[in-house]
């Protein structure tokens, strides 16, 4: 099972819930959650699951009364002063009017708790059943964080206790409704039957609530490089979220007019502005392309590059700085290729390339190496990972080994990593992501790959920002042949995998389940098999609060594009 692991919680005060700001480092509205910020001192208040508001005179409060021992009723305090001593009193504290923001949660992500406390207040703590999880100054806002699975579900008790100066408490409680589905769960799928002669999607990312898509779509002879906004339910047709386009409309480049276009990863920035990388061929030559969209697929740049190049993965950093991985061509016929970085600034400044090849490998050219996908890490350095071939010390023969370059400010490279082949002769990475303490990545494993009895299994591996494995790999026996080409983590640190993989003879399928590492159990998310029991592919997945996921679907002997999002 995945380990659910309570996070830190932010106190954050009153003025910094009005304007755009961060939750626990992350900018709310990056997180996709819909929020409505509340005031402390507002007098705003939210209904609990009865209906009813949360105050100290509602049903299920506890008053200070319950604190102090104050003894009987009537007592009487109005005038100041204690009756038995004629001494100045020091009533307790109150607390009143607490609320949820989502009342419900229905998402996951934050709940603001807000309330209001008397002035002689200074501290306060929240409590989830019963348990301490924050503590802040009185009448500052709390920022509950609802998670996906068991630990929010089918609801949370709130509290709030304030005291006073002189240790004197009151509390309210609330009762927030969840409906969080579990981890994997289904939020909704996507495949379009009728998108050209042919259609994949090939790379995703997160938008808010929406997911971005991008992939191809063959029309009279011609590959059509396509970019789509899912909305909330998954639909691009005819919503106010949601769009669609074709590279045809949006290029201002008469070379690509006619010619043929595939993009093979995306990145979505702070503000919402969209990269997508790929190739396209011109003239029957491969050429780099980056693409710069605003929120609403609007395009504000676009780069061709030269003849011999090739894009296949992108990552964009704080401070906007767009990393491209891919690889340049040395030799032709065979291809022979090394592997290249380019970086671009939000104004299109462009940085490198920086070439990484074989040191060994001189003319006549015999190995290649290529960047497959980018990943920004919590430093903010950046990770490049791909593949390379080396030429085995034992048995003379070449083989691949995973390959991971990391890199500081516009391109600076400062580590460098290779696969030590621990688990099979084969060892690649398609896929990486950033994880809590450096990155994930994977792709697969194989032994002996003359003996076509020999299939690729799914390989994972997690390494430290200073590119040290963390954790033992993992290979993931499948019944045929598997790799993966997707890969994240969730909010509980879980790695998420997509792999395409050949089950009984009866094609490809797509697989998309969760581990935690070498030996934990896998958790499975998806396994799908379409209804033509055809070729099914998953090619990319982006995580965050949820993951999105795309690829291919067989239907009626064409291969067609889905998209799905899925509870992380």
């Amino acid at each position: 099972m995945i380990r659910t692991v309570r996070r830190p919680l932010l106190v954050i005060h009153a003025a910094a819930l009005l304007t755009p700001g961060c939750f626990d480092g992350a900018d709310l509205a990056a997180c996709g959650i819909s929020m409505t910020y509340c005031e402390a001192d507002a007098g705003s208040t939210g209904e609990g699951a009865d209906g009813t508001s949360g105050s100290s005179s509602g049903p299920g409060i506890m008053t200070s009364d319950a604190f102090t021992g104050s003894g009987s009723g009537d007592t009487d305090t109005s005038g100041g002063t204690s009756p038995s001593t004629g001494e100045p009193s020091d009533p307790p504290p109150w607390i009143e009017d607490l609320a949820c923001d989502p009342p419900e949660a229905f998402e996951v992500g934050p709940t603001v708790v807000t309330y209001k406390t008397s002035a002689d207040a200074v501290e306060a703590d929240l409590l989830d059943d019963g348990v301490v999880i924050a503590t802040g100054p009185a009448g500052a806002p709390f920022v509950f964080p609802v998670t996906s699975g068991p630990t929010n579900n089918p609801g949370s008790n709130l509290s709030v206790v304030v005291r006073d100066a002189a240790g004197q408490t009151a509390e309210a409680s609330i009762y927030q409704p969840s409906l969080i589905k579990d981890p994997g769960s289904t939020v909704w799928t996507t495949l379009e039957p009728n998108d050209g002669q042919f259609s994949s999607g090939g790379a995703v990312a997160l938008d808010g609530n929406n997911a971005i898509g991008a992939g191809v779509r063959w029309e009279n002879n011609q590959i059509l490089a396509t970019l789509r906004r899912y909305d909330k339910s998954g639909t691009w047709i005819a919503t106010s979220d949601g769009w669609t386009q074709q590279h045809t409309d949006w290029t201002q480049r008469a070379e690509l007019k006619t010619g043929n276009l595939g993009l093979n990863a995306l990145a979505v920035d702070a503000e919402g502005n969209i990269v997508a990388v790929g190739t396209a061929q011109v003239d029957g030559e491969p050429r780099m392309y980056v693409a710069r969209f605003g929120s609403g697929g609007g395009l504000i740049w676009e780069v061709l590059g030269p003849i011999g190049t090739e894009a296949r993965g992108t990552g964009i950093t704080k401070d906007g700085s767009i990393y491209v991985a891919g690889a340049v061509r040395v030799a032709k016929g065979p291809d022979v290729w090394d592997m290249a970085m380019w970086v671009y600034s939000p104004d299109k400044q462009a940085f490198g390339p920086d070439i990484f090849k074989d040191p060994t490998d001189d003319p006549p050219y015999k190995r290649s190496e290529r960047g497959h996908a980018v990943a920004v890490l919590p430093s903010g350095r950046v990770a490049v990972a791909g593949t390379r071939e080396v030429v085995d010390p034992v048995i003379q023969e070449q083989r691949l080994r995973g390959v991971v370059l990391t890199y500081e400010g516009k391109g600076k490279r400062v580590g460098e990593w290779t696969s030590p082949a621990d688990k099979m002769d084969n060892d690649t990475i398609f896929a990486s992501a950033p994880s809590e303490t450096g990155l994930v990545v994977c792709g697969y494993a194989q032994n002996k790959p003359e003996n076509p009895a020999n299939k690729p299994q799914i390989l994972i591996r997690w390494l430290s920002e200073d590119l040290e494995e963390e954790k033992a790999p993992r290979l993931e026996l499948t019944p045929g042949a598997a790799t993966c080409y997707g890969i994240g983590t969730n909010m509980e640190g879980a790695t998420i995998v997509g792999a395409t993989v050949n089950e009984n003879q009866g094609g490809d399928n797509i697989w998309i389940f969760a581990v935690e590492d070498a030996a934990s159990p896998r958790v499975e998310y998806l396994k799908r098999n379409g209804q033509s029991n055809g070729q099914d592919r998953v090619l990319g997945l982006a995580c965050g609060y949820m993951c999105a996921w795309t690829g291919s679907e067989e239907v009626d002997g064409a291969m067609q594009w889905i998209t799905g999002m899925i509870r992380g």
